[in-house]
């Protein structure tokens, strides 16, 4: 990786703005939109505030460079000439590193939705050109080259020169900008124009996501991985012998779920691991990943850009949406009523929910209190499913669908992420549940065939057994269906 900088010679340099409009025209800039200015400093009083000057700006590529670890999707990058620049077809519009700039070298173009910057003019300086302000400038007062060549005008800049780069006490990042001339004049400039110390992290929004909603979910992912490894330890110890005979009859089984739900709760669960997995892999930056590093550089492998993985993402995402709408509106009376009604919670989930882990944990034989069609666990989770869903549909949509609107855009995230974190955390515990606690294994199976044992039903879902049991009652006799 190569160092790319800038130097602005103060002595040569007239204030005539030629630059800035050469980067306006060559990058085709809105009126009001700029990558690099020229800001005047009129005389002051002292003697050695006498003369005009002017304060010229840009991004300064900084090396540590504090809008990058405040960019939540990697739009913000380092490329390997050591510019920060801004990936369009990635970037959201959030404005977080706008936020983090000390400089105020980013800008929102509300326009289309994405961050405005200077990035060297990396398609001309790739194919072998200088950066259009550097041509432009009619007094030869910017130098543009690359650090590490020691033998190119930029270094030996340095030699011969007075050079200091805009920095101070609180915000000191390694600018690649230099400044260049005498030493009152870049300190009248320094002292007008001094990096915001303010401004060295993202908003509100992206902190809450940084330092809460990150750190709480790994917390609450590793105390559901624990619980689950405590557990499944505890039954290795106390192994019960389970066999069936084979020339049993055949038990008569209840439906528990027509098969749309069936087919609907399998596209669900797949979209969900798709959607998770892009989703995590998207949060590249290390004050947002909540996943190992491989993990991160296995998923860009497999999309071969975070580009192809963020369009896959909202392809997926969309089509999510429509499958639910429509199981919505054709399924609601059928399907999606009696589902929600089946959630409601009752007193006794509650000790249910107390006495079931300590069967699980402790090894209890508390017996359980009667239950609905679906136990408090199953209805917590289809609850957190649900409101996980909504969430992250509403947040989805508008971060794809108002990127730079401000607030929407900038709180969309941490929702997402919340949304999608509690859904995780849940998950964790539910396929335990349904793969490891034998008691539950007939409702994994009724996820497959729509129907549980009838025994099962009477066991663990007593108080939907009677139901049925008096449903059955009311029929008259003859007209019972199977």
């Amino acid at each position: 990786m190569s160092r790319q900088a800038m130097l602005i010679d103060m002595h040569r340099c007239v204030g005539c703005g030629a630059c800035t409009i050469a980067c306006q025209e060559e990058w085709a800039l809105p009126e009001g939109v700029t990558r690099c200015w020229v800001r005047p400093l009129k005389p002051g009083c002292s003697e050695a505030e006498q003369s005009y000057t002017h304060y010229v700006g840009m991004c300064h590529h900084c090396e540590q460079a504090t809008c990058l670890t405040a960019c939540p999707t990697g739009a913000s990058y380092r490329d390997e000439q050591g510019r920060v620049r801004v990936d369009a077809q990635v970037c959201i519009g959030c404005g977080y590193c706008v936020a983090a700039c000390p400089y105020g070298a980013r800008m929102l173009r509300k326009d289309i939705g994405q961050i405005e910057k200077c990035d060297l003019c990396a398609a001309r300086t790739d194919a072998g050109m200088q950066p259009a302000c550097v041509d432009t400038c009619p007094a030869g007062a910017r130098i543009f080259g690359d650090l590490d060549d020691r033998g190119c005008e930029l270094s030996r800049a340095f030699l011969d020169r007075h050079v200091r780069r805009n920095e101070s006490r609180e915000v000191s990042i390694g600018p690649r900008l230099f400044y260049s001339g005498k030493r009152e004049d870049l300190d009248r400039i320094f002292a007008a124009y001094p990096p915001d110390p303010a401004k060295t992290s993202p908003p509100i929004e992206g902190a809450i996501m940084q330092k809460l909603l990150r750190p709480g979910f790994l917390v609450l992912a590793g105390l559901a991985f624990l619980g689950q490894g405590i557990a499944f330890l505890r039954q290795l110890a106390v192994t019960r012998e389970q066999t069936e005979d084979p020339a049993a009859p055949a038990e008569p089984r209840l439906a528990r779920r027509p098969m749309p739900a069936v087919w609907l709760h399998w596209f669900n669960a797949l979209i969900w691991l798709f959607q998770i997995l892009t989703g995590f892999g998207l949060l590249s930056s290390s004050s947002y990943r909540v996943t190992p590093g491989f993990f991160n550089r296995t998923m860009l492998a497999i999309f071969g850009s975070r580009e192809a993985m963020l369009d896959s993402h909202i392809a997926l995402g969309l089509l999510w949406l429509a499958v639910l709408l429509a199981y919505a509106t054709f399924g609601f009376r059928g399907y999606l009523r009696p589902f929600v009604r089946g959630l409601r919670l009752r007193r006794e989930d509650l000790s249910w929910l107390r006495i079931m882990a300590g069967r699980i944990l402790l090894r209890s034989e508390r017996p359980l209190p009667p239950q609905d069609k679906y136990n408090a666990g199953q209805k917590l989770f289809g609850m957190l499913v649900c409101a996980g869903t909504l969430l992250t549909a509403i947040s989805g949509l508008a971060m794809v669908f108002l990127p730079g609107s401000g607030w929407p855009v900038r709180w969309a995230i941490p929702v997402h992420f919340a949304a999608a974190s509690m859904v995780v955390v849940g998950l964790i515990v539910h396929l335990y549940m349904s793969l490891f606690v034998s008691s539950e294994r007939p409702a994994l199976v009724s996820m497959f065939r729509g129907s549980v044992p009838e025994s099962y039903a009477r066991e663990h879902h007593q108080l939907w057994w009677e139901e049925i049991r008096k449903r059955r009652s009311d029929i008259p006799e003859g007209d019972e269906r199977t």
